[in-house]
């Protein structure tokens, strides 16, 4: 076998070991949570609360559970979300994702395509409000400010925008569904820049990252391609600024800088993890490290 058939090879399977099922199915399944990592749930300076889904195409839930101050954590029940997630892995990073006060946490049913959201309080979580999700298939999302957007992975795909009422109500913001770069792209995950003026999503299938601009009244402009740095980018999260560290399911990472007109540069490039598929990222608070979780 010749060098590039051996790495044609190896993305295929790193992609499909991404794509395996990481649903939860009950208390004994803690090893298969899928979390979103970059979630403010996961401060670790204070008690608090992990929400992770069970995208199970009987019922969708969100599986609760209380965190110490040391990270310990105990399981504290589930709440439905309304609707139904998919059955078999959704193949992404941020399925869940918590408002920037800690205020709401959204969620996505990609087996009824739509989107949940829920009021945190001292009590636990409500919900308040279940809306179409602009597309077919959720599987990723993310929220700055009083902004969500969701990324579908069904047919020819998109992210679409909503607006976060007082009473944490989804409404759509009208001109805000975008297309990827093409059809049957292998999205994985869409994430705000830490200031919000940028939206990113991978692409797996394409090997690309797709940058938009998010303008005051919330819409998302055209997209803007570039070439991933290494095969099958997967996972991201930000620093402090606008330093993107990304995960490449092929086994490697790699780091990027956006710039003044959303343009991408190469920071670093294809760094081996040394990790079989290291599809999910996550950067420590401080802004310094960055880590990836194989599948």
């Amino acid at each position: 076998m010749n060098k590039i058939a051996a790495l044609s090879t190896l993305a295929l399977v790193a992609l499909a070991a991404c794509a395996h099922d990481h649903s939860v199915t009950g208390l004994a399944a803690d090893r298969a949570i899928a979390v979103d990592a970059s979630s403010a749930a996961l401060a670790a300076d204070a008690p608090g609360a992990v929400y992770a889904l069970t995208n199970q195409a009987g019922g969708n839930a969100v599986a609760i559970f209380s965190r110490t101050a040391d990270g310990h954590l105990s399981w504290s029940g589930s709440i439905a979300t309304g609707g139904t997630g998919a059955g078999s892995s959704l193949g992404s990073q941020g399925a869940l994702a918590l408002s920037d006060d800690g205020r709401w946490l959204f969620a996505v049913n990609a087996g009824s395509n739509d989107v949940s959201a829920f009021q945190v309080t001292p009590g636990g979580l409500a919900l308040t409000s279940r809306v179409s999700s602009g597309g077919v298939r959720p599987i990723s999302l993310s929220v700055h400010g009083n902004v969500v957007y969701v990324l579908n992975a069904g047919g020819d795909g998109n992210i679409s925008g909503f607006s976060v009422g007082a009473d944490g109500a989804l409404t759509p913001i009208v001109g805000s569904t975008r297309v990827l770069s093409g059809s049957s792209v292998g999205p994985a995950q869409v994430s705000f820049s830490p200031n919000g003026d940028w939206l990113i999503v991978t692409e797996k299938t394409t090997n690309r990252l797709d940058v938009y601009a998010v303008g005051s009244d919330g819409v998302a402009s055209a997209v803007i391609t570039t070439p991933s740095a290494g095969g099958t980018p997967f996972g991201f999260a930000f620093g402090h600024r606008d330093e993107l560290f990304v995960s490449e399911a092929a086994g490697s990472a790699s780091s990027y800088v956006i710039a003044g007109n959303g343009a991408l540069t190469v920071a670093s490039a294809t760094v081996l993890t040394h990790q079989g598929a290291p599809c999910w990222a996550v950067v420590t608070k401080n802004g310094k490290f960055g880590y990836t979780a194989n599948a």
